[in-house]
């Protein structure tokens, strides 16, 4: 089987999880192309069931006819045993060497350092002045400092050569450690590979392309945006990232990114469609792959039956004493042995699949017989059948006693019955030529289990009730699982595939960047995809890597806005209106005012067309100062009522060099459901006129509140006036007090 090389081209990352696209280029050789190749290197975390395979460049009528998945070992390259041992020999003197060399180095060092001047002893008696030594003393520390130079320069040396020596040493001893079976087994690789059938094609020239897509679990990212603005906040540029997150055991290099807020887990099927017909009433048509089992299947097994060694009867247990109630003996007839193994995976199975669909009768009145699959005895799990075909009844006062063969007949029922079901049901290949049998496989549908031809299997020959007839495969009995028979390397697969998932959870317990939210919690209605501008790299490391997606075409505009009554402070906003054809996710956003970065923010998710504002922090040039006056007095008439008038003046000045917009935001009390008669607020004064603040999509509505929008140049102060007035009846009061400013 040729092995073609390829390369990861394409990958989308959903928003769990990962689609993969390699490609590779066959050779034509004789004119021909091969008809079936494998493709190695896959990683080991990948999802057999979404393998899919295509031409991408070929001659007419290539095409891609079956694709199955399988294992993938490699393994170190030979290790020469003599060569090794013998640089092993060579790494050992030339380390023997060094350190005696250094050892040598380390006495003259030692003498060198003990070269220092020394003075002769002085009698009591003289008295005399003696010159010192200078010129002999300088001479001695020349020589002393020349010679540690040289020495200490040669001994950096000899460490250095040392280090090197013992590295080799080292090395050395791995590779020869490395050479044996087992250490080469250990060291051994499993990855996971594909095998594609071609259609033949003759006459082929040119060299054809083939794409192998597959799922990798194992991946996410979430959306962040980058948002550069000048000081002015007049115009600014967004730009979309993408943190990814990938732990699926292969790097992606020079890949085509994209991400997608889709679920690749979500199942998209095409339905089938079926016609509707006026006029006389016809049978359905055949399913394409099913044919009704042939005549004769049982004598083709005759020879083999009469080669096995016949079942010896068991000795019939001794008459209970008379008077005495004869005990229940339940023994599991003998084709329920040896299909133990069949047994579990049919209850696996029957937990996955579908029953068998009854159609409708037959024309002439004949009701349909056939029944579900679920129903047969043969194909319901042991804790689920139905006791009374295969348990013997207790015996009863004054009944007549049954046959000794009668028990033998009530327990072979179930074999019977379930040699029914395969022969009427499963008999895909072949089946008994009994007329009933017949009947009752023209009149059952097969499940699209049994048309799923890569997941049969042909019985044995010892099954007696299923052999000659397919069946699927149990669930537990991968073809993966079978293609580990042609692997003889001494390595468990199933631990490796265990840690692999292992590494692969933990991907999801990783955590997210702060303000970062999924893409599925933010778009839980719509999906889109964005495709990276370039290539990217991402490494399988389990950390998060940033890309640049793409730049995003908005509308800014800068707004300030100012809550006097809770801060009298004004905050710079943004107003960012989408103008793509596509959704803005939810996400944070890096804020950066000139060539300083300021803060990060969230973005909260913005459909097409959609506007919303982004908080960017306090304005300190923006002056606010806020005052309140209060007046009660009686009006009405015969004073009857109380007049609670309230006065608001808030000033603002502008200490930019710009000319700003800020929204000045005041709140009116709010009369209660069911209270207008005796309250009633009355706006008697605002200068200039403020109107109801609307809020934007995601903003909470505020009840009673109403907002001034003013225009500022630079260096300009204004003044904001409004009135109000509460009338409440004499004899009551404003809970909390009358007062409301």
């Amino acid at each position: 089987m040729l092995v073609v090389p390829s390369i990861l081209d394409a990958v989308t990352v959903h928003a769990e999880g990962a689609l993969c696209t390699r490609v590779a280029t066959l050779q034509a050789e004789g004119g021909r192309l091969p008809t079936q190749v494998r493709i190695n290197g896959l990683p080991l975390s990948l999802r057999t069931g979404s393998l899919r395979a295509s031409v991408l460049q070929g001659p007419p009528g290539l095409a891609v006819r079956d694709i199955r998945a399988a294992f993938d070992v490699q393994l170190p390259d030979e290790v020469d045993v003599p060569t090794e041992l013998r640089a092993l020999e060579a790494a050992r003197a030339r380390h023997t060497e060094v350190t005696a060399a250094l050892a040598v180095l380390h006495r003259e060092l030692r003498a060198v350092m003990k070269l220092t001047p020394s003075f002769p002893t002085r009698k009591k008696e003289d008295v005399q002045q003696r010159d010192a030594p200078v010129a002999a003393l300088l001479s001695l520390a020349t020589l002393v400092d020349s010679e540690l130079g040289t020495l200490l320069s040669r001994k950096l040396d000899l460490e250095r050569q040392q280090r090197d020596a013992d590295a080799e040493v080292t090395q050395r001893k791995q590779r020869l450690a490395e050479a044996s079976t087992s250490a080469r087994g250990e060291r051994a690789r499993v990855y996971r590979a594909a095998i594609l059938t071609l259609a033949s094609v003759p006459g082929v020239e040119h060299p054809a392309k083939l794409a192998l897509e597959y799922a990798v679990p194992g991946a996410r990212w979430v959306p962040t945006y980058d948002l550069r603005l000048p000081r002015t906040l007049e115009e600014g540029t967004l730009r979309m990232r993408a943190s990814v997150l990938q732990r699926t055991g292969e790097d992606w290099t020079g890949v085509k990114l994209s991400v997608s807020t889709a679920d690749l887990e979500r199942r998209a099927e095409v339905p089938e469609l079926k016609a509707l017909r006026i006029g006389r009433r016809q049978p359905p048509p055949a399913r394409s792959g099913w044919r009704e089992p042939p005549p004769g299947l049982d004598e083709l097994f005759a020879g083999f039956d009469s080669t096995r060694a016949p079942v010896l009867a068991k000795p019939e247990p001794p008459a209970p004493p008379q008077g005495q109630a004869a005990p229940v003996l339940l023994e599991e007839p003998a084709y329920e042995k040896e299909m133990a193994f069949e047994e579990m995976a049919r209850e696996d199975r029957m937990s996955t699949t579908g029953s068998y669909a009854p159609i409708s009768p037959a024309p002439g009145g004949a009701p349909a017989a056939a029944a579900p699959m679920a129903s047969m005895p043969e194909m319901m799990p042991r804790s689920r059948r139905a006791p009374a075909r295969a348990v013997v009844s207790k015996k009863r006062a004054g009944a007549p006693p049954k046959p000794a063969d009668a028990d033998e007949d009530a327990l072979m029922e179930p074999q019977a019955d379930m040699a029914e079901g395969f022969g009427g049901v499963l008999g895909g290949a072949g089946g008994g030529g009994a007329a009933e049998e017949r009947s009752l496989a023209s009149r059952v549908e097969p499940s699209d289990a049994l048309l799923d031809y890569d997941r049969l299997e042909l019985a044995p020959a010892e099954d007696t009730s299923a052999r000659g007839r397919l069946r699927p495969r149990p669930a537990h009995v991968t073809r993966e699982l079978l293609a580990l028979a042609a692997v003889h390397v001494r390595i468990d697969v199933m631990a490796l595939v265990a840690v692999s998932e292992q590494e692969v959870s933990t991907v999801r317990q990783a955590p997210s960047p702060a303000w970062s939210v999924p893409p599925r919690q933010s778009s839980p209605h719509f999906d889109a995809r964005f495709d990276v501008e370039t290539r990217a790299d991402v490494p399988s490391d389990g950390t998060w890597h940033t890309v640049p997606v793409l730049s995003v075409p908005v509308g800014l505009s800068a707004e300030y806005v100012c809550v006097p009554s809770v801060e009298t402070r004004a905050f710079r906003t943004v107003r960012v209106e989408n103008r793509t054809p596509y959704p803005l996710l939810a996400g944070p956003v890096d804020v950066t005012l000139g060539d300083e970065f300021l803060m990060t923010s969230p973005l909260p998710t913005m459909a097409p067309g959609a506007t919303q504002r982004l908080g960017l922090g306090v304005e300190e040039s923006i002056k606010v100062a806020r005052n309140t006056r209060f007046d009660e007095a009686t009006g009405g008439i015969f004073g009857g009522a109380t007049m609670l008038t309230h006065h608001v003046s808030v000033e603002l000045a502008n200490r930019m060099t710009n000319r700003i917009l800020v929204e000045v935001c005041e709140r009116v009390p709010a009369v209660p459901v069911g209270s207008e008669k005796d309250i009633k607020v009355e706006e008697t004064e605002v200068a200039p006129l403020w109107q109801k603040r609307t809020p934007l999509p995601g903003e909470t509505q505020v009840e009673g509140e109403r907002a001034w929008r003013v225009v500022l140049q630079p260096g300009e102060a204004q003044t904001l006036k409004a009135t109000w007035t509460v009338k409440i009846p004499a004899s009551k009061m404003l809970g909390g007090g009358n007062r409301r400013t």
